[in-house]
């Protein structure tokens, strides 16, 4: 099996998280870098405001400041370059978040994206119903969108990805993740190359 940095993104709720959960239990010598959690650890060297990513996700606007992505995209490059080649990296991130003034992205640098350098690029989308019913039954500080902000939070992230996938060269998939969580690591799994859930690695 060979050993791949994928980078996967998607807008909230549509089951990032979960997937990289499930994807840790088939293979559990690959690296997963959550990049929320990364940056609520950088956040809280900083300040004392924050104390749960509940807490991030309604306040990031007004917490979450360029310098504190840049350092985390930095402690991401540094560990994705010393995995490569040896362990497979999952990276959870999104760089498109909803405020209360609209949309925010914090993109990666130029420079921190040739560091990155992923093989493949792995954008999830759901139905506006299917992410709507997950906040609903798990908001974790997330206020719920209206249906237009869905639809335009999936086109935002699904945007970046594009940019990623053409400035790196990396293969690009869009997944559907209103199927179920079993399917949908079956299918991450084939696209990428790196196993299949029958068959740990």
């Amino acid at each position: 099996m060979a050993h791949k940095i994928i980078y996967l993104t998607g807008a909230p709720a549509t089951g990032k998280s979960t997937l990289t959960e499930n994807l840790s239990q088939q293979l559990p010598d690959a690296v997963v870098f959550t990049y929320s959690k990364e940056l609520l650890d950088c956040v809280q060297r900083r300040t004392k405001l924050i104390s749960t990513q509940d807490d991030l996700r309604r306040e990031s606007a007004k917490i979450i400041t360029r310098e504190d992505v840049q350092a985390v995209d930095s402690q991401l490059v540094a560990l994705v370059n010393s995995n490569r080649g040896q362990r497979t990296v999952v990276v959870d991130s999104h760089p498109v978040t909803i405020e209360e003034f609209g949309f925010r992205v914090t993109p990666f640098t130029k420079k921190q994206l040739g560091g990155l350098a992923p093989d493949v690029i792995v954008c999830l989308y759901a139905s506006p119903e299917t992410i709507i019913e997950r906040i609903s039954k798990n908001a974790a500080g997330r206020p719920m969108p209206l249906r237009y902000e869905i639809d335009l939070h999936t086109q935002l992230q699904c945007q970046v990805a594009s940019i990623y996938a053409m400035e790196t060269g990396a293969s690009l998939y869009y997944l559907n993740s209103s199927c179920s969580p079993d399917n949908l690591l079956c299918n991450l799994m084939s696209i990428t190359g790196i196993g299949s859930p029958n068959n740990k690695q």
